[in-house]
């Protein structure tokens, strides 16, 4: 029937939360700033990852779905699926904290406030009611005033904000442990109707069409390009990653924050420390930048580059307190 009611319209209605959100914080001004309601209210999955016995291939598709429609595609979340935007963010949570711990998360996200929503509604829409509870107490626990913080520490079970902290790694990984979230995660994807389940054959023309449906793709890359360009003159991440692939022999192309890590979950053979990571393209491939710390009294801040399999790194800088200041936060330090 036709009710004379655009189909965009119709569409934009099912964004939800996300869709408000993101309607509130851009009110247009560049590409990069303006939303255009819900565009994508599907998540594509291949035929192969939904029929699969291990439950994390199809999580991982639904990951990767919304990777490839925020990174290729350009939309921002909530223009895509926010289920998609979900899922995506749960397993940003589930991944941080079994590589380093709640400290870990909120070091990359503390500050970020759609990533951290997008958490709980997805953990919520899951029934994941353990790992809900124990996230809002995790970002109660951060994020509060310390009366409130200590509040909810109690109305948890501990006797101060400080034991709780402790306690939430340890609370997680049982969680984990006696009801873990990635078959879950595949009964909740198999229950929402936007799931498009497509033949493997049929994934990649599906993808193309979604990505070349954005009509402000390509005004988005360029505005990127255009940021990252200005970027690259004083930041002191580009400065130093360009001169460690310089030491290395390579063109830097880009890179990517992969956020605050350990750095054996990017180079298996470095110290046992945590460390700020950079995803590098080059002219040969794709290495890794990791900047860290070493020594307790006598500290050392160094930048290495490295390539998967490799125990050596390609480059290596030392860098004084300063520099390694303006790369990494305090907290990172």
């Amino acid at each position: 029937m036709d009710t004379g009611i655009p189909e965009a319209a119709i569409v934009e209605q099912t964004g939800g939360w996300l869709a408000e959100y993101q309607r509130g914080k851009r009110a247009g001004g560049s590409a990069l700033e303006t939303f255009q309601g819900v565009l994508v209210d599907e998540i594509v999955v291949p035929e192969s990852a939904a029929n699969a016995t291990d439950p994390a291939a199809m999580v991982r598709a639904a990951v990767a779905f919304a990777d490839t429609m925020q990174n290729q595609a350009a939309y921002l979340p909530g223009e895509f699926a926010q289920e998609a935007a979900w899922i995506f963010y749960v397993n940003d949570y589930l991944d941080q904290v079994k590589d380093g711990g709640h400290v870990q998360y909120f070091a990359n996200r503390g500050d970020d406030e759609l990533a951290l929503r997008c958490t709980a509604f997805g953990l919520k829409s899951m029934l994941a009611d353990p790992h809900l509870a124990l996230f809002n107490l995790s970002v109660q626990l951060r994020t509060s005033e310390p009366k409130a913080a200590k509040r909810a520490a109690i109305n948890a079970g501990f006797r101060s904000t400080q034991e709780a902290s402790r306690d939430l790694d340890r609370k997680f990984a049982a969680i984990e442990q006696e009801e873990p979230l990635i078959p879950r995660q595949k009964t909740w994807l198999k229950s929402l109707r936007k799931v498009r389940v497509t033949p493997d054959e049929e994934i990649r023309q599906r993808i193309a069409y979604l990505i070349a449906s954005n009509p402000l793709r390509d005004g988005r890359l360029r505005e990127a390009a255009r940021v990252q360009s200005e970027k690259e003159g004083a930041d002191p991440v580009y400065v130093s990653v360009r001169a460690l692939c310089e030491q290395a022999g390579l063109h830097f192309s880009s890179l990517r924050g992969l956020g605050f890590t350990q750095v054996r979950a990017v180079w298996p053979e470095g110290p046992n420390k945590r460390a700020h990571a950079w995803r590098v393209e080059t002219d040969r491939g794709t290495r890794t930048a990791v900047f860290y710390v070493e020594g307790a009294f006598f500290k050392r801040h160094l930048a290495v580059l490295t390539r998967e399999g490799e125990a050596l790194p390609l480059g290596s800088l030392a860098m004084t307190p300063e520099e390694y200041a303006a790369v990494a936060s305090p907290q990172q330090a």
